[in-house]
């Protein structure tokens, strides 16, 4: 009897125990059969739909990572990296797999934008796999992106001896480099990159650009010619025969090359943008409607083809000015002024259009832009010292002839600017300071001797007026 209960008490349990094991595998053969589908969607560029399929997967399996990791390269493949990182930084959580994981946060860190991050990450897979080069790669390129440029080198130095034969440390290495204006040092590893790779196009078009900024002419030319043996049905190694013909003087020849690009590529913006700029030389040469009026068709052109443009919409803005249409002018320069990446040169030339309209304060923010942009320019340092006059703000504009004065040491204006700007703002120290200075190059200069004269009568008045308690 004791034996007939027991049985009638196990045989339950054994059921019950039989039953969920077979849920519990039946939940895995879900499981993998939903995250394989989904990499069969992503395989058949459905990122949408292997996303979903992948969610559901996690339903299933929530405390599984490898649905996590598959559903996070999918919502980057749509560009959503924010919930990308989501998934990934739940994967880490649950997964053992630290070197898979780390590299794909590393990745969406990087696209996110969060280079510090991504750093870390890169880092992390590193101690794993010391000598990866690509990782090493990705690490000097994050650290680059953050504004590390130090930190940047020394990994891609790293970089350079792990993998003996490969061109791309040595291409990233000298945009590095360039970056900090150390361009000997970029040309060298931008050479080394071709000599390693000579099918390297960003190499190639990097030391061609370096050469062309550089106004190296004579380098330039057999690397672009050689781009165009190589290729000779492209556009673009005929749009830098232009900016090389440019270099030299020979507009016509540049003209010329465009054309041949415009023959290749008829709708390339960035063809119509050099023809427009071509144009506009000419017509600075000397006052050449026909030109201007070229000019204006091809930057139209590009205007309407790359509304952000910016580069066209300074070029554009410069020829309405050339013009005489002040109000269309100013239109294209502030677009110029607002573009990535800002056109420096519109600030200036918003700062001038603004000052003719009398409205000194943002003229002053404009020629502000361009100086913290490009750094110091006489022209424009003049410019801003007189909008404080006319601001009637005297020290200001003192301070910055002053400056202007250092730039320009062998100019006497810039401090006799600065003394009649400091004695308008109650300071003959200061005036007589600068006066000074300019009477130590210019020790007959009338107008300084005459401000220092008048500096210190000031000065004296003021010590001989009696104090009151």
């Amino acid at each position: 009897m004791k034996k007939l209960l027991l049985g009638i008490v196990i045989v339950p349990l054994l059921a019950g125990a039989g039953f969920a094991g077979y849920r519990a595998l039946s939940r895995e053969y879900r499981y993998s059969q939903l995250v394989q589908l989904g990499d069969q969607l992503l395989a058949e560029g459905l990122p949408f739909q292997a996303s979903r399929t992948y969610g559901t997967a996690i339903g299933i399996r929530p405390a599984e990572p490898m649905a996590y990791i598959k559903r996070a390269e999918a919502e980057r493949t749509q560009g959503n990296f924010s919930p990308a990182v989501e998934d990934l930084e739940k994967a880490e959580i649950l997964s053992t797999d630290v070197l898979l994981v780390s590299r794909r946060l590393a990745d969406a860190y990087d696209e996110l934008g969060r280079f510090g991050d991504a750093a870390l990450h890169y880092e992390r897979v590193l101690e794993l796999d010391p000598t990866s080069p690509e990782v090493l790669e990705k690490l000097g390129l994050v650290h680059f992106r953050a504004g590390q440029e130090a930190e940047a080198i020394d990994v891609l130095n790293r970089a350079t001896n792990s993998r003996t034969g490969s061109w791309k440390p040595f291409y990233l290495r000298g945009a590095v480099y360039r970056s900090i204006g150390l361009l000997d040092k970029a040309e060298s590893d931008f050479l080394k990159a071709l000599e390693l790779g000579p099918e390297a196009t960003l190499a190639r078009t990097a030391l061609i650009e370096l050469y062309i900024d550089t106004e190296q002419v004579s380098k330039t030319m057999p690397l672009v010619q050689a781009e165009i043996d190589h290729n000779p049905g492209a556009a673009q190694p005929y749009l830098r025969l232009a900016d090389v013909h440019r270099l030299s003087g020979n507009s016509i020849d540049a003209i010329e090359a465009v054309t041949l690009a415009l023959q290749r590529e008829p709708h390339l913006p960035a063809a119509y943008l050099r023809l427009g700029e071509l144009w506009l030389d000419e017509d600075s040469k000397g006052d050449d409607p026909v030109a201007l009026e070229k000019a204006v068709a091809a930057l139209q052109s590009v205007a309407k083809m790359d509304p952000s443009n910016g580069r066209a919409a300074l070029a554009l803005g410069r020829a309405y000015l050339a013009m005489g249409d002040e109000r269309r002018s100013f239109e294209e320069l502030q677009r110029a002024g607002v573009a990535t990446p800002v056109q420096a040169e519109a600030h200036h030339l918003l700062g001038d259009l603004y000052r003719t309209r009398g409205n000194h304060a943002e003229a002053v923010t404009a020629y502000h832009i361009f100086l913290m942009l490009k750094g110091d320019s006489p022209t424009v340092l003049e410019s801003l010292g007189d909008t404080y006059v006319e601001l009637e703000n005297p020290r200001a504009a003192g301070e910055i002839y002053v400056r202007l004065s250092e730039l320009e040491p062998r100019r006497v204006t810039p401090l006799v600017k600065a003394a009649r700007a400091f004695l308008s703002s109650g300071d003959p120290t200061a005036a007589e300071r600068a006066c000074r200075r300019g009477l130590a190059d210019n020790p007959k200069n009338e107008m300084l001797l005459s401000l220092l004269e008048q500096s210190r009568a000031i000065t004296n008045s003021s010590s001989r007026s009696p104090t009151s308690d």
